[in-house]
């Protein structure tokens, strides 16, 4: 593309968008803040585009909350974790093994005592899986220490690996975990939710059940890196954007995401889902049939819908499967009877 007759200091100053024709609505105003410049995107990729060893996940989960709430405070935030760690190493029993330093993290968050004020972090039995986007931030969850399967394991994370623990995130189907490998090499898995307690693989396939190609692929039980870790905080954004019905946002997120955690089956299922949102904006609630859609807009039609079903394969192709209403109404009242009442 060649532009000329504007003076240099203006040209400077000029930006420049390619639009693809096929997928916005012809003739629709291009909004910059749809696009690959959306601002919290460029943020969340100036993290991911460290190295792997810089990267300070108290400072990413903090950043991507701020995304979504205005009002975190990352500096507080950031603090206030410290200030744990300092209380944590200064615990009696707090040794130089894995063992012991894990152990007295435990006793930190989940034990009363003058090092949690007498009131140890909880699962919150509300809300177990963040169905309230607020209860998915980590300043929230500081607050109230009532937590979910997203802020508990990754509070655990951030600290553990503060001390010197060699802990990493791990996924189940709309759920995080935690892998923590010990001083003979052993690893094992941490149910946050429920005291950092050990749980078999075998466990949590019956508890959310998972197929086999989704395991073997990947998809679920496998430590995570730092950069996959981010882009597990960066999806809450997504789900975020999507909330507010601001769909092409959360696709953006999402393609982002999926750059540096390919296998992440829930950004496919979010964005195929976005791409449906957009095809029922502008076709499917105007529309009866697609034969009444006019020929110009046809070809953003197909583009919608093509990515809907596409980005659904994908999860699929890798093994994931949407749970049913059975699978999710059994996991529930497995909290409800935890809370002591019944659905």
């Amino acid at each position: 593309m060649v532009i000329a007759g504007l003076p240099k200091p203006l040209l400077q100053q000029t930006r420049v968008y390619v639009i693809d024709g096929n997928s916005r609505y012809p003739y629709e105003w291009f909004d910059p803040g749809k696009s690959v410049e959306l601002k919290s995107a460029r943020l969340v990729r100036d993290i991911l585009k460290q190295p792997e060893q810089d990267i300070d996940l108290a400072q990413a989960k903090l950043t991507v909350d701020k995304l979504i709430d205005p009002t975190v405070d990352i500096e507080a935030g950031l603090e206030r974790i410290e200030a744990m760690v300092t209380k944590i190493k200064a615990m009696p029993g707090f040794g130089g093994s894995q063992t012991t330093k894990l152990e007295a993290l435990k006793r930190y968050i989940y034990e009363p005592g003058e090092w949690n004020n007498f009131q140890p972090y909880q699962y919150d039995l509300n809300d177990p899986l963040g169905t309230k986007l607020s209860n998915k931030l980590l300043s929230r969850y500081l607050e109230s220490k009532k937590g979910n399967c997203v802020t508990m394991p990754l509070l655990f994370v951030i600290l553990g690996q503060r001390l010197g623990i060699d802990v990493t995130a791990a996924t189940a189907p709309l759920h995080i975990l935690v892998k923590f490998k010990d001083e003979t090499g052993a690893t094992y898995n941490l149910e946050t939710t429920s005291g950092a307690n050990p749980a078999r693989d075998v466990w949590y396939r019956e508890q959310m059940p998972m197929t086999e190609e989704a395991v073997a692929n990947g998809v679920y039980l496998r430590p995570l890196t730092r950069k996959e870790t981010v882009a597990i905080m960066a999806t809450t954004l997504a789900e975020h954007y999507f909330e507010q019905r601001e769909f092409e946002k959360a696709i953006t997120i999402s393609d982002l995401t999926l750059e540096y955690y390919p296998r992440d089956v829930e950004a496919m299922v979010r964005k195929g889902s976005a791409y449906y949102r957009l095809l029922a904006k502008y076709y499917l609630e105007k529309y009866r049939s697609p034969n009444e859609i006019p020929d110009r807009a046809k070809g953003h039609y197909h583009y919608l819908s093509q990515n809907n079903h596409q980005w659904f394969a994908k999860a699929e192709a890798l093994g994931w499967w949407e749970p049913s209403k059975e699978e999710e109404e059994k996991y529930l009242q497995k909290v409800s009877q935890k809370r002591g009442t019944k659905r």
